[in-house]
Parts: C-alpha cells; sequence; structure tokens
C-alpha cells in the first residue's frame, strides 16, 4: 500500500464527507505465491490490490470501458514482417501498468471511492478516492491505453 501512497494512487477521505449519491466499493488483497517444485518453499510472493468493479454500473459508475486488444495473428504478422525484413524487434514490459497510466476520470462526479482493504489500519469511516486506474476497474484498460495513444503519438 505504501508503493500507490507515493504515486498518488488514493485519497483519504471522511465517509461523512460524501455526496448522498457517492458509491463506495470495496477492495481486496490479491496475493500470487510462487512455490519451488521441488521443495514446495515459497520463492517470491506478490501481492496487488484489487478494486471489487464487479459491482459497478456502466453509465452510473464508469462511462466507457473500451480498449482495443491486438489479436494474436497481428503479433504473428509483425514479427514475421520483421524476420523476412531483417529488422529488431524490442519489446517492454510495464511494471504496475495501470497506475502507470494517467489520472482516472469517472464515477459520478468522477469520483470512484472504495472501503480499504481488510488488514489496512484505518479509522471506521475512511475510504479512499482512486485517483489512478486500478486492476479491477472496469475503464482502466481504457485509460492506460489512452495514456500510451498519446505518449505514442508525442514522440
Amino acid at each position: 500500500m505504501d508503493g500507490l501512497w507515493k504515486r498518488g494512487c488514493f485519497q483519504r477521505w471522511q465517509r461523512k464527507d460524501l455526496l448522498p449519491n457517492d458509491r463506495v466499493f470495496g477492495s481486496r488483497f490479491h496475493y500470487n505465491i510462487e512455490r519451488d517444485g521441488a521443495t514446495g518453499q515459497i520463492t517470491n510472493c506478490k501481492v496487488q490490490l484489487v478494486v471489487q468493479g464487479n459491482r459497478m454500473k456502466e453509465g452510473k459508475d464508469y462511462v466507457d470501458a473500451f480498449a482495443p486488444v491486438p489479436h494474436a495473428t497481428s503479433g504473428r504478422i509483425v514479427i514475421s514482417l520483421a524476420a523476412a525484413m531483417d529488422l529488431e524487434l524490442h519489446s517492454c514490459y510495464l511494471a504496475q501498468a495501470f497506475i502507470q497510466a494517467d489520472k482516472l476520470d469517472e464515477g459520478v462526479n468522477g469520483l470512484i471511492f472504495i472501503r480499504p482493504p481488510q488488514g489496512a489500519t484505518e479509522e471506521a469511516d475512511v475510504v479512499y478516492e482512486v485517483c489512478r486506474p486500478q486492476y479491477g476497474i472496469p475503464s482502466s484498460a481504457r485509460a492506460l491505453h489512452l495514456t500510451l495513444s498519446r505518449w505514442f503519438k508525442e514522440q
């Protein structure tokens, strides 16, 4: 959670400061534990905050969730063209991809609120405003796509 706070992904609000039509969604931690096949020892443990966006309604809690996804055939065509033309291909891995995107402007009044995940040390009446896209919010992929499109056009 500290890394998300440092990146400006959330702001704290008191529940009493919310408007009557603001909805508050749940959140939870998703644990990805990797084990060594031979010994069963834990080799890597990752934790990811996930917003429970399955309760969000299109048009009410988010505007648009469309984000283009390339077909596998498109990738194979690009690779075969690069091989035929003797070109180099480069790839990159975006760590924590969604929070690299620009500010999220969705929801009623442009705000999405979540309850702190279980285990977070917060007072009972505290909620978080989501400022950057998070896993579980339907429009997060679109926000990342728009950010990357804008960056590629500037280059």
